[in-house]
């Protein structure tokens, strides 16, 4: 099943808005309208079986909407995760509850929620999401908007070696404009690495080398949507050099077995 574990939609209300000001404030357009319908759209075009949506909380008054939100959206071609943010009062509660409402995961995003990943405060919610076998997708790298730098490789490291047994994504194949470190800290690591907004940024012999040090099973179609054109990238993966095993374990296989879990 042709899975994109990275895309962006909001709710049918304020889509529009969120789409406008992202849009002006990393100067890029967007390829569809960041509504659901949108996005099923988009997928239709790039032969996508099913996608894995991933929101941003803010502020942390915003973490429970849209995670009741999210939950509305779970169907055979759409998967939500949930959103969390450092600064929530009681973040074990709410995986707890994100975890009944059937959420498979959850996002953070170091960069717009200004946080370290490897804050000891985080602890706790990082125990929480192993013990409820929840996984936790990050952006990973620096950001097109905010200009900060928080969530590097080396910092992800350290949050693999004290949660060893929690299921992390790192979009970006672990770090956008940071993919120097990301052999020294991350390859061969217990830790799965997205495309999102990597193509065209990163060499592809540079990408290549990446995905093969590291395996193409723990790498992720992502296409950050709807910042990139996903039959684009699907194409440009496919045109790589990778083998067919290759390709299925990026383009689904490693999705599959990941949300199985």
């Amino acid at each position: 099943m042709l899975t994109d574990f990275h895309t962006h939609i909001w709710p049918d209300a304020l889509a529009s808005a969120a789409i406008g000001a992202l849009s002006a404030q990393g100067g890029i357009p967007a390829l569809y309208d960041g509504t659901v319908a949108g996005l099923r759209s988009a997928m239709k075009r790039a032969g996508i079986e099913r996608s894995v949506v991933q929101p941003v909380a803010t502020k942390p008054g915003q973490v429970r909407a849209i995670n009741d939100w999210a939950a509305t959206l779970m169907s055979d071609d759409v998967v939500p995760f949930g959103a969390m943010h450092p600064d929530l009062e009681d973040p074990v509660a709410e995986l707890e509850r994100m975890h009944a409402l059937g959420l498979r995961g959850f996002k953070m995003h170091p960069e717009y929620q200004s946080f370290s990943p490897d804050d000891h405060k985080l602890s706790p919610m990082l125990d929480a999401a192993t013990e409820l076998g929840m996984i936790f997708f990050s952006h990973a790298g620096a950001d097109i908007g905010p200009q900060t730098l928080s969530g590097t490789p080396d910092v992800f490291a350290r949050v693999i070696d004290r949660h060893p047994d929690l299921t992390i994504v790192l979009a970006h194949l672990g770090g956008f404009r940071q993919w120097h470190d990301v052999p020294e800290h991350l390859v061969g690591r217990d830790v799965y690495l997205d495309t999102a907004f990597t193509l065209g940024h990163l060499p592809d012999e540079e990408f290549v080398a990446i995905v093969r040090a590291h395996g193409a099973d723990r790498v992720l179609f992502g296409s950050d949507g709807p910042w990139t054109d996903a039959a684009a990238e699907i194409a440009h993966i496919r045109s790589m050099g990778f083998t067919d095993a290759e390709l299925d374990a990026i383009l689904g296989g490693t999705a599959e077995k990941l949300l199985a879990r």
